[in-house]
């Protein structure tokens, strides 16, 4: 039978398939290496560190040794870039600073007692009270001596390659070992910390044979920008999810409950966003490939002329998907958004992902279009002006440089419900998500270029959040004719149906018509006809 460790790290237990899987009677072994600067340290710190303050066995002792830094720096990155301790919902005090090579941090226990971490500087130049050199057998016996007096939980080593380095290939294998069999033992949740050399790690190397988890983060270049990049090499127990999957740090003062962005989170600390595939592969398991259907609720795809078009008494399904071929000058973001109004208007909640409005103009649109009124709520500023209504929730992207992953997880983020009190959610579950627009989307999100998979990877994802989805993509004019002046197929093949939105003169004025391009197992009119948006 198999324990699991859950690390309460955005994205990471996902990746690990709910955590860190270990045999009963024995503990995880970590091993995470990297390039420099890739985030190793801050990584194995917060592991620790969110162990120590939500163990729940009460009364344990956590390890922390830095051969680098001392633990006054690790003390005051913790106490000040990443303030709360990661989100520690109890104070955490320090407790012992007399020694400067070694800090001793206490917090209670969530059903009591007093946890403790222990910051000790290992650096091999340092002298030790019983005269010992500092190497990976020192924190061995020191480990032991903890072990003989107090529990320990979790123990982690910072950079050990460092305290490794005059050793041969079968020494450093065999010390490695030698330590992991000590934690095993204890039933002690080993951490090692390793910095790549060369930019290459040598397979198969001492880390990979000694230990059960092996974790490598990196950085991407892409569109002259380095992203952070984090992947499972090797999970001895379970199943993972593969792939390089983009990560972020955020410092202190970031603490709300929607994050969007490249430099938005929830929280301090690390953040993993799963790779497109990785998150398709997440939401297929959640549901046990068991995929929402579409039902035969009909359901509207724009203005009310858009339902004369159908005939014999069929239409467009819940969760079936559209997108509007919007020609310039068009009304688009009007279609979008009265799309949206009429599903508000039925109790559904609704979310508008922009790329080119915020939220003042969306609240203009809204309040100078009669139809729109739905979208807003009661007036409350001094000078009249509205609000969102809470049914409506606006997503403003602004330019910047997400991996698709991230762009992703940002938008089913937005889909979810709020934070859960007394059994009733702060904000209502998505229903309906119009997109406006995703022409060239790479212009304004760099790391996105060649991802063609995205918006077929968005609408599953979607479906299966049980949200309809209606995207908008610009399309070259087709000066009155109503003839597309392009090919069409990539849209038609991913999307169930497809709308072309264009201006045709009436009465001499340009007015907004739209026809009929596909609508998967319905009868519908292929003429074009005005809609008023």
């Amino acid at each position: 039978m198999f324990e699991t460790l859950t690390t309460g790290i955005d994205g990471l237990d996902a990746i690990l398939g709910s955590g860190i899987r270990f045999p009963e009677d024995t503990a995880a072994f970590l091993f995470i290496t990297g390039e420099t600067g890739t985030g190793k340290t801050l990584l194995g710190l917060e592991l620790l560190t969110r162990a120590f303050w939500s163990d729940d066995h009460g009364g344990r002792t956590f390890l922390f040794y830095s051969v680098e830094q001392s633990p006054s720096d690790v003390h005051k990155k913790l106490e000040f870039d990443f303030g709360n301790y990661f989100g520690s919902p109890r104070p955490v005090r320090l407790v012992d600073a007399d020694n400067p090579a070694k800090y001793c941090l206490e917090v209670e226990a969530p059903s009591g007692g007093t946890n403790r971490l222990v910051l000790t500087h290992a650096h091999s130049a340092l002298p030790t009270a019983n005269g010992f050199p500092v190497d990976i057998e020192w924190i061995q016996a020191e480990i032991g001596n903890y072990g003989r007096i107090e529990d320990v939980g979790m123990v982690c080593i910072d950079n050990v390659g460092l305290l490794l380095n005059d050793l041969e290939y079968f020494e450093k294998r065999a010390a490695l070992l030698e330590a992991r069999k000590l934690l095993m033992h204890h039933r002690i949740h080993g951490i090692f910390i390793q910095e790549e050399s060369g930019g290459a790690m040598r397979f198969p190397s001492p880390e990979e044979l000694s230990t059960d988890v092996l974790i490598r983060l990196s950085f991407e270049d892409t569109a002259r920008f380095k992203s952070r990049s984090i992947e499972i090499l090797k999970a001895r127990h379970q199943y993972y999810y593969r792939g390089r999957h983009h990560f972020s740090i955020a410092g202190r003062g970031v603490n709300r409950s929607l994050y969007l962005g490249a430099r938005s989170e929830r929280g301090p600390g690390t953040h993993i966003y799963p790779s497109l595939a990785a998150q398709l592969s997440l939401a297929r398991d959640e549901s046990q490939l068991r995929v929402p259907r579409r039902g035969r609720d009909a359901i509207e795809i724009g203005p009310a002329e858009v339902a004369t078009a159908f005939r014999n008494g069929t239409a467009p399904g819940r969760l079936s998907s559209t997108v509007v071929l919007a020609e310039p000058g068009t009304r688009y973001t009007g279609y979008a958004l009265n799309w949206l109004a009429r599903g508000i208007e039925a109790g559904r909640a609704g979310l508008l992902v922009s790329t080119k409005e915020d939220e003042d103009a969306i609240t203009r649109i809204c309040e100078n279009r009669t139809s729109l009124h739905s979208l807003l709520g009661p007036a409350i500023e001094a000078d009249g002006g509205r609000t969102l209504s809470p049914l409506f929730r606006l997503l403003y992207l602004h330019p910047e440089f997400l991996s698709a992953g991230k762009f992703t997880s940002d938008i089913m983020r937005m889909c979810e419900p709020g934070d859960v009190r007394d059994g009733t959610a702060s904000e209502p579950r998505i229903e309906r998500l119009a997109f406006d627009n995703v022409h060239k989307l790479h212009r304004r999100f760099p790391l996105l270029e060649g991802q063609d998979f995205l918006i077929p990877a968005l609408l599953d994802l979607l479906r299966y959040r049980s949200v309809t989805p209606l995207f908008i993509e610009h399309v070259p004019t087709s000066h009155q004719s109503g003839d597309l002046d392009f090919d069409p197929s990539q849209m038609l093949s991913t999307f169930d149906n497809v709308l072309h939105l264009f201006l045709r003169d009436s009465d001499g004025v340009p007015a907004n018509h739209v026809r009929i391009l596909k609508s998967v197992g319905n009868d519908f009119d292929t003429r074009a006809f005005q809609v008023t948006l």
